[in-house]
């Protein structure tokens, strides 16, 4: 089979799908960005340490296959994954003394602002693969292949 045989995905037109794969990248880059900040300021990490590479390594997976398959609900699911996990447990939870956590988080103004520099890195990501399902959702209610 020729790959020109196969199926290309559904978009309404190749405009939208640049502006989509563009705002996810954008995102995507930002969560990311947001979270070596955060390493940067609050931890003893080099830019090139796994804690900072492997999470940029899963952004550009993310946006790979957002490009290969922007109309797939399992992409916006899995997009919608990362950015809760990063939100939740990098943004919220790691900031609270929890007796579950591995290390005492530093209870100080510095580092709650540096939690909420992280978690607001999140949020256009959230709303973003937020949106991508909601509108997905919709044309399957509808009868159309999202």
């Amino acid at each position: 089979m020729w790959t020109s045989d196969l199926p290309s995905p559904p978009v309404a037109d190749e405009s939208t799908r640049v502006v989509r794969v563009g705002a996810v990248a954008t995102a995507l880059g930002l969560s990311w960005a947001t979270m070596l900040g955060h390493n940067l300021y609050e931890l003893p990490l080099a830019p090139t340490a796994i804690e900072n590479t492997g999470p940029l390594l899963v952004s550009v997976v993310l946006a790979i296959a957002v490009l290969l398959r922007p109309a797939s609900r399992l992409v916006s699911a899995a997009i919608l994954g990362w950015a809760l996990l990063n939100l939740v447990i990098g943004g919220v939870v790691s900031v609270l003394p929890l007796p579950i956590l591995p290390f005492e988080p530093e209870q100080t103004l510095d580092h709650y602002l540096a939690h909420v520099y992280y978690t607001a890195g999140q949020l256009p990501l959230v709303l973003y693969a937020l949106t991508a399902l909601r509108r997905r959702s919709g044309t399957a209610s509808r009868g159309k292949r999202p």
